[in-house]
């Protein structure tokens, strides 16, 4: 398994369990716009999941170590937390207040969802970095993106 994939897979399991921390706030947020319950559940894993796979792509070159890895982790955080505002802004905000209301929306999701969310990405960047650092023999470690002739 390529440790992009390994970042990927561990980045959404653990944001999903910290937007089943918040899941009261997500739940009124999705009876207000009308969306199921479990996209506002499922989209904060799914953004992580993206970006952990972007930014974790060339992992086992790039990264030497814990730190390194914590780092990319908290951009993954940042970034999934901008995604998600756009999301429930687009969404839940009327056109004709809408810098107002993503402030709001922006306010509101770093108050409630902003510690589970950077601790979710810390201990998923922790894991990475650990791993990362062990060279374990289930993961694939080529350096380049190009296949072996």
């Amino acid at each position: 398994m390529p440790v992009a994939v390994f970042a990927m897979l561990v980045f959404g399991i653990c944001n999903w369990l910290a937007a089943g921390a918040v899941e009261v706030v997500m739940r009124n947020f999705a009876a207000e716009v009308g969306v199921p319950v479990w996209v506002f559940i499922i989209v904060p894993g799914l953004f992580a999941m993206l970006f952990a796979l972007f930014l974790y792509r060339r992992a086992s070159s790039d990264i030497k170590g814990i730190t390194q890895s914590l780092s990319r982790a908290l951009t993954v955080a940042l970034l999934t937390w901008l995604a998600v505002v756009t999301y429930i802004s687009t969404l839940w905000c009327p056109g004709y207040r809408v810098l107002g209301c993503v402030r709001d929306v922006a306010l509101l999701t770093a108050a409630i969802g902003g510690g589970p969310l950077v601790l979710a990405v810390l201990v998923s960047g922790a894991i990475v970095g650990i791993v990362l650092k062990r060279r374990v023999t289930w993961l694939s470690y080529r350096s380049s993106g190009k296949l072996a002739k």
